[in-house]
C-alpha cells in the first residue's frame, strides 16, 4: 500500500486520515501567515495541538520528522532557511504536490471549519482563495485549448501528408 499520505484522504494502514487533517493544519499556517511561515510558527500551531518537537506522537511519530523530512520529500511542503538568517531560520512553503492535489479555498475551507465559521468570516484570505480558483480554472482553460489547438494542428499534418488525385 501507498505509505505516503494524500491529500484527497485515502484511509490506508498507517493513518493517513489524520494526516491529512494534520497536514491540511499546516498547509492552513502557511497559507494564513502570507504563503510562508516560519517553523516558530508552524510549531505554536502544533503545540497547541498537544504536538512537540521531540516528543514521538501515538498517531504521527516524529512530528518534526513528518513535517520537515517526509512531507518534504513527498513535496506536500517546502522547507528551508529564511535567507540572511544568522542564526538560521527555517521556513515552511506549500510544496508543488500540496498546490496540486488541493487549492487554498479548500484549505481555508478546512481552516474555516476548524474554526466553527465559513471561509467568508476571513475575507482577506477568501479573496486570495477566490483568486487561486480562478487562476486554476483559467489555467484549465488554456490547457484544454492548447490541447485542441495541438489535435487541430496534428490531423492538418496527417491530412496535408496525403495527396490527393485531382
Amino acid at each position: 500500500p501507498n505509505q505516503g499520505v494524500s491529500i484527497r484522504g485515502v484511509m490506508n494502514d498507517n493513518g493517513a486520515v489524520p494526516k491529512t487533517g494534520l497536514l491540511m493544519t499546516v498547509l492552513g499556517v502557511i497559507f494564513t501567515k502570507g504563503n510562508r511561515a516560519t517553523e516558530e510558527e508552524v510549531w505554536e500551531v502544533l503545540n497547541m495541538m498537544g504536538l512537540y518537537d521531540g516528543i514521538k506522537n501515538f498517531i504521527y511519530g516524529d512530528p518534526k520528522k513528518l513535517i520537515t523530512k517526509d512531507w518534504v520529500k513527498e513535496k506536500y511542503l517546502e522547507y528551508r532557511q529564511v535567507p540572511n538568517s544568522d542564526p538560521p531560520h527555517y521556513e515552511f512553503l506549500w510544496g508543488p504536490r500540496a498546490y496540486a492535489e488541493t487549492s487554498k479555498m479548500k484549505v481555508l475551507e478546512f481552516v474555516a471549519k476548524t474554526h466553527d465559521t465559513v471561509p467568508t468570516a476571513f475575507p482577506g484570505w477568501y479573496e486570495e482563495a477566490l483568486r487561486d480558483e480562478e487562476e486554476r480554472a483559467r489555467a484549465r482553460v488554456l490547457a484544454k485549448a492548447g490541447t485542441a489547438a495541438m489535435a487541430s494542428a496534428r490531423a492538418k499534418a496527417i491530412a496535408s501528408s496525403f495527396s490527393y488525385p485531382k
